[in-house]
């Protein structure tokens, strides 16, 4: 059976940070929040598998919280900033955190759905030099790690046609 490999990059950091810088204290959702990215991947784990092929998903890179807070406030005021600092509980490590939910709901939907998933960012933590795999927005890949990630794929997915769910 043909494998298709189901990569989405996003997670659930795509906010309206404009509408965060100016009200923090407000509720905020992300523009695709956990449940709807779920069904986004049961979805298409059910087209791939209507298509006669077995789905693979690709766990989300890594990224740099504090990159990724200087690329969301570029052009906003101190003020702006601060108040998104507030929103985020004081620490960009909730930037992290929030990543980390979305990719582990990837790791458990595998399972519930009996789909295998290549782990690209175990290799990307285990990197000594991780800020490097990293455009400077602090969430795209940069050629370093558009070349770890490639191996990895090459490397886990050949193992695939012997592991079974």
């Amino acid at each position: 059976m043909d494998k298709t490999l189901i990569i989405r990059p996003e997670s659930g950091l795509q906010y309206n940070w404009q509408a965060i810088a100016a009200n923090p204290g407000g509720h905020h959702e992300p523009k695709v929040n956990l449940v709807a990215y779920k069904a986004l991947y049961i979805n298409t784990i059910a087209q791939a598998r209507a298509r006669g092929q077995e789905p693979v998903l690709v766990s989300l890179p890594i990224i740099d919280p504090d990159r990724l807070f200087a690329s969301i406030t570029r052009g906003m005021s101190v003020q702006e900033r601060k108040n998104i600092l507030y929103w985020l509980g004081g620490t960009t490590d909730r930037l992290r955190n929030i990543h980390a939910l979305y990719n582990l709901a990837l790791f458990r939907l595998a399972a519930l759905q009996c789909v295998h998933i290549v782990d690209i960012t175990s290799p990307m933590l285990a990197s000594n030099h991780y800020q490097q795999l990293l455009n400077q927005d602090g969430v795209t890949l940069s050629p370093a790690g558009e070349e770890l990630v490639d191996n990895e794929l090459a490397t886990l997915t050949s193992r695939l046609s012997v592991l079974a769910c």
